[in-house]
């Protein structure tokens, strides 16, 4: 099948995953069971059956979609498609056709239906329950944090922690103003189970980190972590992580006979050249510079 250069995604009838079929700037965050992409440009084309649930949210200031059909289960929808920071919801659906004209970039979430439940743990009682097949409507949070996940993946960075922080505020959020029980639940008395994630986190820094493992070992959904970290530590856990990574590195550097990239590998950065970019962020002079 030949892909018109122009659309932004052509799926061949019937699929039921939009992730298999969508540009390159993307990912997929598999232990979290999300995939993540900046939707450019063009004409969008899709015909699903048994779709998994999809959150499409327009950014700041993007101008309004020109939508030519929407049939959501053999009956026609419409879209919220006004200004930037509209977003649309689609629940797990039986059809779904789609075509419409995307002015701007987007941000495109596609979720496991069976891990949601666990994602975020709090806005269910123990099953996927969606208010209505197409919900929407205008969020300035929600279209502020797809800016943020379009601008990093449109970089080309794979900052992961990052990504997937991002990832679970926008579904915690959209699923907290699109379904019957709120995505927030209170921080207070989660400080013993942070304190297992930061060990948690001291004996992985070498790893490739995932928020999905951090939160497993505070017994916590991802969700709920995310909040309570920046509540008791004051930071993101992406930041966090990478300032625990940059301290550690600067300890290594004073054993001269441990090559730059051998330190770089040992505190979980993908290259040397990804610690001096942060090293010289940070500190104001690179490894080699400080050695």
């Amino acid at each position: 099948m030949e892909t018109d250069p122009e659309t932004v995604f052509d799926m061949p009838s019937g699929a039921s995953v939009v992730a298999d079929y969508l540009s390159p700037r993307g990912t997929k965050l598999d232990l979290l069971g999300i995939s993540v992409m900046a939707q450019p440009p063009g004409c969008v084309d899709v015909s699903m059956k048994g779709m998994a649930p999809v959150l499409n949210v327009q950014l700041p200031g993007a101008r309004r979609e020109e939508l030519d059909t929407l049939t959501v289960n053999g009956g026609k929808a419409t879209l919220s498609g006004l200004k930037g920071g509209n977003f649309n919801l689609f629940a797990p659906l039986d059809s779904l056709d789609l075509r419409c004209t995307n002015y701007d970039w987007e941000c495109l979430l596609e979720v496991n239906e069976d891990q949601l439940p666990e994602l975020v743990a709090e806005a269910f009682d123990g099953r996927t329950t969606f208010r209505d097949a197409l919900s929407g409507g205008f969020d300035p949070m929600l279209g502020q944090l797809g800016l943020f996940v379009v601008e990093h993946l449109r970089s080309n960075q794979n900052n992961r922690l990052y990504i997937e922080g991002l990832s679970i505020a926008m579904i915690a959020r959209a699923l907290a103003l699109t379904t019957d029980k709120a995505a927030s639940v209170a921080t207070t008395g989660t400080d013993p189970r942070i304190a297992r994630a930061i060990d948690y986190i001291e004996a992985h820094l070498g790893e490739d980190l995932s928020i999905a493992r951090i939160a497993q070992a505070a017994a916590m959904s991802p969700s709920w972590f995310q909040s309570a970290f920046r509540s008791v530590t004051g930071r993101p856990v992406f930041a966090y992580v990478r300032e625990r990574r940059l301290e550690r590195a600067r300890i290594l550097l004073a054993d001269p006979r441990l090559p730059l990239s051998q330190i770089a590998f040992a505190c979980g950065f993908s290259s040397h050249s990804h610690m001096s970019r942060l090293f010289r962020a940070r500190f104001g002079a690179s490894p080699r510079e400080m050695r």
